[in-house]
């Protein structure tokens, strides 16, 4: 790590509260595991969050952009910067409900200008409700 650059958990952080629309969605960082390349957040789950009126169902965007955001988060965990994201592919794997989400990435590979991330998310009883991969520029741009 250079002289001006943040410890990973703390960049990570940083950088969550940075982007306007995560000021939104309020992910909150939880870990930050240099040693086996992972990153965990939680997502406390709102009303608006639904699918539809009345039901305790998360709408399926919002579980794709947590783990476009957990993705970015192993990958400039790794990097100290920010990463563009290049692909993302998402299966689902349940409905989505309870009180949290909880992402978990880790680096499947990390290249000079690519790198891939796996993402699991699971709900707060830690059943599996989807499992994404991230591709991300690691190039600095």
């Amino acid at each position: 790590m250079s002289e001006n650059q943040k410890p990973p958990f703390e960049f990570v952080e940083e950088n969550l509260g940075r982007t306007p629309f995560h000021h939104w969605l309020k992910p909150v960082l939880k870990e930050v595991d240099e040693a086996n390349s992972t990153v965990t957040i939680h997502l406390a789950l709102r009303p608006e969050f639904c699918r539809a009126p009345g039901r305790p169902e998360i709408h399926g965007g919002v579980i794709a952009a947590f783990v476009d955001i957990v993705g970015h988060a192993g990958i400039a965990a790794k990097l100290g910067h920010g990463a563009a994201t290049i692909d993302l592919r998402i299966d689902y794997l349940r409905l989505a409900a309870g009180t949290e989400l909880r992402g978990k990435a880790t680096v499947a590979k990390f290249g000079r200008t690519i790198g891939f991330i796996d993402v699991q998310i699971c709900d707060d009883a830690n059943k599996p409700v989807a499992n994404g991969r991230g591709t991300y520029l690691t190039k600095s741009i």
